[in-house]
């Protein structure tokens, strides 16, 4: 069974982000779908534009993903909270007992939908306000796993964020055959 992966994108992502985790997770065969609030292309923050696979008008309501990963930045961390399909979407999937990832900034995401209290987390450095994190215990780790919550630090641990999404849903040897590749 393919591991089916939503790599969810608002216009502001974190480009550095958004396209490590698409690689990589496409390197261990994860079937990943890029998807944007609205429109089928969405810029980043820096202006890299990527062409997504839909949008979550288009989503099929019954499509179950194994995992959704939000890569950070801004304003596309603060136009996923703005969103009540994506509040409703994370909450589904942890009620459904799913993963789900937010690296950076995105992480405020997590906050507003309920899902960090009682967690540990890492965000980016001021990202969330002290309301923001009230209840979740938060680290300045590069990647926290709290049971299926995966939360990454910043920019610059986009590598490593992949990575652990590939071991907590493939497992450890699938990690290690991608990172060997890579050639870490």
């Amino acid at each position: 069974m393919s591991i089916k992966a939503m790599i969810l994108l608002a216009p502001g992502f974190e480009d550095l982000e958004a396209v490590t985790i698409i690689d990589i997770l496409r390197r261990a065969k994860f079937q990943v779908a890029v998807i944007s609030l609205r429109e089928d292309e969405v810029t980043g923050t820096r202006g890299t534009r990527i062409v997504t696979d839909g949008n979550l008008a288009l989503l099929d309501k019954q499509a179950a993903f194994d995992l959704i990963v939000m890569p950070g930045g801004q304003p596309g961390s603060d136009n996923l909270v703005a969103d009540p399909r994506v509040i409703n979407l994370l909450k589904t999937q942890t009620s459904a007992g799913r993963f789900v990832a937010a690296l950076c900034a995105a992480p405020k995401v997590l906050a507003k939908a309920g899902l960090i209290k009682n967690k540990r987390i890492t965000h980016y450095p001021g990202a969330l306000t002290a309301a923001e994190q009230q209840g979740a215990t938060v680290t300045e780790n590069l990647v926290e796993v709290d049971g299926k919550l995966i939360t990454g630090r910043s920019p610059g641990a986009a590598m490593d964020f992949a990575l652990m999404l590939i071991e907590q849903l493939g497992g450890h040897e699938l990690r290690q055959t991608i990172e060997t590749d890579l050639v870490r």
